[in-house]
């Protein structure tokens, strides 16, 4: 039963610990480098 219980707890640490990581990469990518107004004007496509 202790096992069990323990068990548990270290699988609850790895969802939440898991579940920082991915919030953590996903905040790393949506942050793009912000262009100046003079860059932008610049570009061409």
């Amino acid at each position: 039963m202790n096992l069990l219980k323990d068990g548990v707890i270290v699988e609850i640490f790895l969802i939440v610990g898991v579940f920082l990581w991915v919030r953590k990469l996903n905040i790393k990518q949506a942050r793009q480098p912000s262009l100046s107004k003079k860059t932008i004007k610049n570009l061409k496509f």
